[in-house]
């Protein structure tokens, strides 16, 4: 299994395009809202730039973790 950068994962999440009348029709065979679920992803990665600017702004800069913060809450904006 590879593994995606979270930076890659919010671009390509900031990037989706509404979903087709194909994708619609086939997810509300299953019972999904696929606009209502894309939707809710794109406000839980705001809610997760809220709580990460929170996290880094009382991150120790010797804290190896710093950078690696900072890329994802860069990739939020």
């Amino acid at each position: 299994m590879s593994t995606v950068p979270s930076t890659t994962i919010i671009t390509n999440l900031k990037n989706l395009t509404p979903p087709t009348a194909n994708t619609i029709s086939d997810a509300t065979g299953y019972g999904l809202d696929m606009p209502g679920m894309l939707a809710l992803a794109l406000t839980k990665a705001y809610e997760l730039k809220v709580c990460l600017t929170v996290v880094v702004s009382k991150t120790d800069s010797a804290d190896p973790n710093l950078t690696a913060l900072n890329d994802v809450l860069a990739s939020l904006t």
